[in-house]
């Protein structure tokens, strides 16, 4: 299994919000919707495609903005922040 590099944070367009934790392989991600949701790993097959997975699709779209497509549902722009805490999670209040 590829090692963290970093977890960030997304709240997106609908107050959905996210947890997604990069690996290093640059091409790994699993995804969490919080609270409560379950990871989903997803992977890409190149550096700056598009994350897939578990009925998921995740494209990178700028630096702190993500499109987030799930199977059946309205396609989510998110946008990274610091402002979730989530206890349990490791998250700072």
């Amino acid at each position: 299994m590829p090692a963290l590099i970093g977890e960030h944070l997304y709240t997106c367009e609908d107050g959905t919000q996210l947890d997604g934790d990069f690996m290093l392989d640059g091409l790994t991600l699993d995804l969490t919707i919080i609270p409560g949701g379950k990871p989903s790993r997803l992977t890409a097959p190149d550096t700056g495609k598009a994350y897939a997975g578990n009925n998921l699709t995740l494209v990178l779209t700028g630096t702190d903005t993500l499109k987030l497509d799930r199977m059946g549902e309205k396609s989510l722009v998110c946008h990274r922040t610091t402002a979730i805490a989530q206890p349990g999670r490791g998250h700072p209040p």
